[in-house]
């Protein structure tokens, strides 16, 4: 039996550019044995066919099912045999009968399944999921699945497609593209998947912040006298019940500062005196770098600055902490000077602004190890 965990794409209007896209399913010809349906006993169905796509030129998957409760299941499979370990994204044309959302599922080299979903609109709508917003599967483990490894598309072997909604609906998908580096250009309404995961991770790491619980209290902003804006916004991330992520708008001008301060943990001090690095999930519309800080036990502040962001996907940017040096610009009021770097006690850190000009940045989630 095949099950998919169905996580919601959040929709975000990072516009990217593209840099390399191959066509990995025109659905001229589904028939024979590469494709197929599953569906549970309770009365849901599912149909395959093949319809006119979202161009003349172009055919669409079509897929008429209908899932007869929360609680049961209905979807197709595909076979696969792809390398995508050097692609980021997955981009199609879809619409639907009913607005609603879809499930979709990966295979990989250890035959461990992978689970995303992505939003269904009634109209042609571009859809682009980052490999990286993919997690295992928490309901189904395939039987010849080898665990213990991570997610390894270098052999992706298959591809499902799986019904989230109750009740009767229709889904066309269109030509389906992979594509490394940015993401295709999003229009109004292009969705990118949100993360899966928060990035957290045990054996010994700390949560720094998860945003889950971050309200007004939780950060501030500041910014120059120079024309430099700052704001923040958090937004449920469904994809994990109950958690959000935090989204970024910013305009720095040539020679100012704008940022925000986040408290960390829940403000009383969080011992990162083991930890080797300090590690963000973000996401970027472009490559920009991000300024960071900390405030130590002492109230001194230390501040670095992130790699490059690749843009256009989730990635986890890595940071040594012990590339964190005294801040130059900036010593708090009640610093106590000449004190040494402590960071048993960190009660704040700080995200500002590092690439000049209008950018944006959603970060999912902080942790040091």
């Amino acid at each position: 039996m095949k099950r998919v965990m169905l996580f919601l794409a959040v929709i975000i209007l990072f516009g990217v550019s593209q840099v390399r896209a191959v066509m990995l399913e025109d659905w001229t010809d589904e028939s024979g044995s590469n494709t197929g349906s599953f569906q549970d006993t309770l009365g849901s169905k599912m149909a395959i066919d093949t319809d006119a796509g979202p161009t003349a030129a172009q055919k669409s998957l079509k897929l008429t099912f209908t899932l007869a409760s929360a609680n049961g299941f209905c979807g197709i499979w595909h076979n696969l045999a792809n390398d995508f370990s050097k692609e980021t994204y997955l981009s199609f044309m879809a619409k639907a009968a009913t607005a609603g959302k879809m499930g979709i599922a990966l295979k990989d080299k250890y035959n461990v399944q992978y689970v995303a979903t992505f939003p269904m609109g009634t109209n042609w709508t571009q859809v682009v999921i980052p490999f990286a917003s993919f997690v295992k599967d928490p309901y189904y483990t395939p039987s010849d699945a080898v665990t213990g490894h991570p997610m390894d598309l270098s052999h992706t072997t298959s591809m499902n497609f799986q019904a989230s909604n109750p009740g009767p609906n229709i889904l066309w998908i269109g030509p389906m593209e992979t594509g490394e580096g940015a993401a295709p250009a999003a229009a109004a309404g292009a969705a990118v998947a949100a993360p899966a995961s928060s990035g957290a991770s045990s054996g010994g790491a700390v949560v720094v912040q998860d945003f889950s619980s971050f309200d007004d209290k939780s950060g501030g902003t500041f910014q120059d006298s120079k024309g430099s804006s700052f704001a923040f916004k958090t937004m449920d991330n469904t994809n994990r019940p109950g958690s959000k992520f935090l989204v970024v708008t910013y305009n720095l001008t040539a020679g100012g500062y704008c940022g925000m301060w986040c408290m960390a943990g829940n403000g009383t001090g969080l011992d990162l005196s083991s930890a080797k690095t300090f590690n963000l999930l973000v996401y970027t519309k472009a490559p920009i770098a991000i300024s960071l800080a900390l405030k130590d036990k002492n109230n001194n502040q230390y501040a670095a600055v992130t790699p490059v962001t690749k843009g256009g996907v989730w990635e986890t940017l890595t940071v040594p902490m012990d590339s964190f040096t005294l801040d130059p610009n900036y010593a708090p009021p009640d610093a106590i000077k000449g004190a040494p770097k402590d960071f048993s006690k960190v009660p704040s850190f700080n995200l500002q602004a590092k690439t000049e000009g209008a950018f944006g940045f959603a970060v999912a989630s902080v942790v040091a190890k």
